[in-house]
């Protein structure tokens, strides 16, 4: 996102929102230098876990992390990077960058390497996505943008949901 000035507007509900910028999305890294977003409609939550918070769940396939117990949830966590096919997060780390995925009733929490914040973009901005790419990212992104030097890979939320992955569990 450039350094220009954010025209806000106040919704009905009070909260702030950028006027004519488009759809928003949480931008994050998921491995290997790969920028995502996925739209905030999709979003529920980003937290940080200490591992200690994560319960381990034995056999189970690669990527799946374990449970986590949140709101009165108990949620999937599993590598984003992996189901991608970009890499792997460091599964000893001091703690995980958890982006909490929803669509309809279902919740999933996909451990990222980092979370970046919040960009938008409009219709006019997306971009097909290249051929080129690792295959892992083709069936779960719907677009790209150009940012400054970065491609930023627009997730399909339903898409990650509908992975054999987490349709295993």
């Amino acid at each position: 996102m450039d350094d220009s000035v954010l025209t806000l507007t106040t919704t009905k509900k009070g909260s702030i929102a950028p006027k004519n910028l488009g759809e928003s999305y949480l931008k994050f890294e998921v491995g290997q230098g790969t920028q995502v977003g996925l739209p905030m409609r999709q979003v529920q939550e980003v937290l940080v876990l200490q591992p200690r918070y994560l319960t381990p769940i034995p056999n189970l396939m690669p990527g799946i992390l374990g449970l986590m117990h949140r709101r009165s949830h108990v949620l999937w966590v599993f590598d984003l990077a992996m189901l991608l096919d970009v890499g792997r997060l460091d599964y000893s780390p001091q703690q995980y960058d958890l982006v909490i995925l929803r669509t309809g009733s279902t919740s999933v929490a996909a451990a990222v390497k980092q979370v970046d914040g919040i960009a938008w973009t409009k219709p006019d901005d997306l971009q097909p996505v290249p051929s080129h790419v690792k295959k892992g990212l083709i069936p779960y992104s719907k677009a790209c943008i150009l940012q400054a030097q970065d491609v930023v890979f627009l997730l399909d939320g339903e898409a990650i949901l509908q992975s054999p992955l987490l349709q295993h569990h």
